[in-house]
């Protein structure tokens, strides 16, 4: 329960924040929002031309090095995003979240490698470097995606009855309460009677 007597929603509680709350979460979520699209970005232009570096010293022809960091770096993100969905869905079979953390992970190690092996030195803190783009990349879009998902949870409606579980079934009233509680005679409480069904009928579509 909070200051002024009523219990937070537990699907907003940031809408049960003060004032002086509220205002810096929303700042720091809009900041992350800009941040990691900018890190994903940055790891991604610097994969993309160190793998493109790779694929001109191994004997690619011109028109086709410009494809080969695609075949690797567009992976990762395609990896992560099925995960991301998967863990918004929560009903994703194992098989498709296995087979994403598979694609991720690979193709995340195969840029690194393809980042690494072209570097100019051999010395330990330029391979260091040269790995960093992809790991960036990976990094920076599951950490942005995991926000969305725990914001995206935040906000959820609450859980309902499944569809398949039937409700009380509606049953007519009896002539003999339709008589006692308008006072009528037997003629007219069936009269009353079918009314109420046809009008439940037609309420329902003619499902009952």
């Amino acid at each position: 329960m909070n200051g002024n007597g009523t219990v937070p929603a537990a699907g907003r509680p940031a809408a049960y924040l003060p004032w002086f709350l509220r205002a810096p979460r929303a700042g720091g979520l809009w900041l992350v929002g800009v941040l990691i699209p900018v890190a994903t970005a940055a790891g991604f232009v610097l994969s993309y031309r160190g793998l493109y570096d790779w694929a001109s010293l191994h004997g690619w022809p011109w028109y086709l090095a410009p494809l080969f960091p695609l075949l690797i770096d567009l992976l990762i993100i395609a990896g992560e995003v099925v995960l991301f969905v998967a863990a918004i869905d929560g009903d994703t079979s194992w098989l498709v979240r296995g087979w994403a953390w598979a694609i991720t992970v690979v193709f995340t190690g195969l840029s690194v490698a393809g980042n690494v092996s072209h570097a100019a030195t051999a010395d330990l803190a330029s391979r260091v470097g040269f790995a960093m783009p992809p790991v960036v990349l990976a990094l920076a879009l599951g950490f942005g995606l995991g926000i969305l998902k725990r914001q995206a949870a935040k906000y959820r409606p609450a859980a309902s009855l499944p569809a398949s579980v039937p409700g009380p079934a509606w049953q007519p009233p009896r002539l003999r309460d339709i008589q006692k509680a308008e006072s009528v005679s037997s003629r007219t409480a069936q009269k009353i009677r079918r009314r109420e069904i046809a009008a439940v009928k037609a309420a329902s579509n003619g499902h009952g």
